[in-house]
C-alpha cells in the first residue's frame, strides 16, 4: 500500500491558484455569483487528499517552479518600457513566452494530480478557449 503525503492548506492554496482556481472559498464564490464549476474543483481537492509521497514531492517541485515564473512575470514589467538596457537588448515577447512556459508548467501540475486546469480561468483562455488577451491564434502552433 502507498503511502500518502499531507499538503498543507497553504500548498492546496497555492495548487488551486497555479491550476487556474483561485483562492475563494466555494460558498462564498456562489455567493458572489462566480461561474465556478464545483466538480473540477472537488477533482483537485480529492487528488490532493490521495497523492502519495512521491508525487508529492513532485507537485511541490512543480509548485516552486511556476512561483518562479510567476515572479519572473512580475519582474518583466520593469523591462517592458525599455527596449534595450546598456548592451542588452530585452525580448519584447518575454511575458508571452512566460505565460507560454507558465502554462506548459501548470499542465505538467494538472497532470501530476490527473486534475483538469480551471476551463473559466483567464490566465489560460489563450491557451483553453484562443481567447483573452493577445485573441485567438496568439500563440504560434508548430506543426
Amino acid at each position: 500500500m502507498s503511502v500518502l503525503t499531507t499538503f498543507t492548506d497553504a500548498e492546496k492554496e497555492r495548487v488551486k491558484y497555479h491550476l487556474g482556481y483561485g483562492s475563494l472559498d466555494s460558498a462564498a464564490a456562489l455567493s458572489f455569483g462566480l461561474p465556478i464549476t464545483l466538480q473540477p474543483l472537488f477533482i483537485v481537492d480529492q487528488a490532493l487528499n490521495i497523492t502519495t509521497v512521491d508525487a508529492g514531492n513532485r507537485v511541490r517541485r512543480l509548485l516552486n517552479i511556476l512561483d518562479g515564473i510567476d515572479q519572473k512575470l512580475v519582474d518583466a514589467q520593469d523591462r517592458l518600457a525599455a527596449k534595450r538596457l546598456d548592451t542588452l537588448e530585452t525580448r519584447p515577447d518575454e511575458p508571452d513566452a512566460l505565460e507560454r512556459e507558465y502554462y506548459r508548467w501548470a499542465c505538467r501540475l494538472a497532470d501530476t494530480l490527473r486534475v483538469p486546469i480551471y476551463p473559466y480561468s483567464q490566465r489560460f483562455a489563450t491557451f483553453i478557449r484562443g481567447g483573452g488577451p493577445g485573441g485567438a491564434g496568439s500563440i504560434p502552433v508548430s506543426g
